[in-house]
């Protein structure tokens, strides 16, 4: 990118102009969910917009309070908001880099860009149990197969769809599946557990002639733009399944390509697993990562703790646990 002709001309570059550029970026460095969400950022703010966007007009407090104002009145999700509001942030800090002097820290203080934590997202011990032990009362290989790799995601420690519909057959060797994370590009190196080894056999892609260690992707269309037009279409695809899927086993749940990944994490949370090892688990590229998706049950692991210390107290000198409070007049 022309960083030049961007110091020079800020003031009158389109975002539109701009935000075209960073995605032509992003394409060639293969970070399609990057591409997918500037994307998606782009065309929002133009329908907004209705014009011209030039970009020492968009970036400047009451433009952008405007814009959070329009996404509410569309009864968009904070998340959604956030994530918009985010992405224009990072176009923000590459136009003007924090600690040069035309950086306004405080630019997006009055909009929104937190993570709102999605607490139902998880399921409890006895939920997941019921997914992993029941089997479909009436047969159809599309749900098994959902299902299957809904219980294979949690199984191999919470893994994103994104990475399983990538997997490769060579990714599988010595018991184990070593893969780098589509969004971080860290290492993942797992042992397969005993219990995935059935679904994986059953599952798995037995088409020699295919690279995939899933048929996920077999026959998206050549490219990288049209493999992940491909991939976004079968996540769809498997996110409806697992709609139906919860209401066969689990009535007025809802579950879906995320959920796996927040319920490995959260049952290890309430199992006692250190955050940092749950961060390194997950792939997360750092701690505070990992501290977004456990921030909801904070509360509730402390309030189990208070409980377990009342009832040790409430039990000394061989007490009922009751605890009496006398009567004053």
């Amino acid at each position: 990118m022309n960083t030049e002709r961007i110091e020079k001309d800020d003031g009158r570059l389109d975002l539109s102009q701009y935000m075209a550029e960073v995605i032509d970026e992003l394409k060639e460095d293969r970070r399609y969910p990057a591409v997918h969400t500037y994307t998606s950022t782009l065309h929002s703010f133009a329908k907004f917009s209705c014009g011209a966007m030039p970009v020492n007009d968009v970036f400047t407090p009451g433009r952008l309070k405007a814009y959070e104002d329009w996404l509410l009145q569309r009864r968009l999700s904070w998340n959604t908001i956030s994530t918009y509001m985010r992405t224009l942030q990072a176009v923000y800090n590459r136009l003007s880099p924090p600690g040069t002097p035309e950086h306004n820290a405080k630019l997006f203080d009055d909009v929104y860009t937190k993570v709102k934590s999605q607490t139902k997202r998880a399921l409890t011990e006895e939920q997941m149990g019921r997914l992993m032990h029941t089997g479909l009362a009436v047969p159809c290989k599309e749900l098994q197969r959902a299902q299957a790799y809904f219980l294979l995601m949690f199984l191999l420690r919470g893994m994103p769809f994104i990475d399983l519909a990538h997997l490769r057959k060579r990714d599988m060797r010595d018991g184990r599946i070593v893969y780098r994370r589509h969004k971080t590009g860290k290492q993942i190196s797992l042992r397969i557990p005993r219990e995935a080894l059935p679904l994986l056999k059953e599952f798995k892609d037995k088409d020699d002639t295919s690279l995939y260690l899933f048929p996920i992707l077999n026959d998206a269309p050549e490219g990288e733009d049209a493999l992940y037009g491909y991939y976004q279409k079968a996540l769809r695809n498997f996110n409806k399944m697992l709609e139906a899927l919860a209401k066969r086993l689990l009535p007025g749940i809802k579950i879906s390509s995320y959920t796996a990944r927040h319920t490995w994490a959260t049952l290890a949370y309430h199992l006692g697993m250190p955050v940092g090892i749950i961060c390194q688990a997950l792939g997360h590229s750092s701690v505070r990562v990992t501290e977004t998706y456990l921030k909801p049950f904070e509360n509730e692991k402390v309030d189990k703790a208070n409980r377990k210390l009342i009832s040790t107290i409430g039990k000394h000198e061989g007490g009922n646990g009751i605890f009496l409070i006398p009567y004053r007049t």
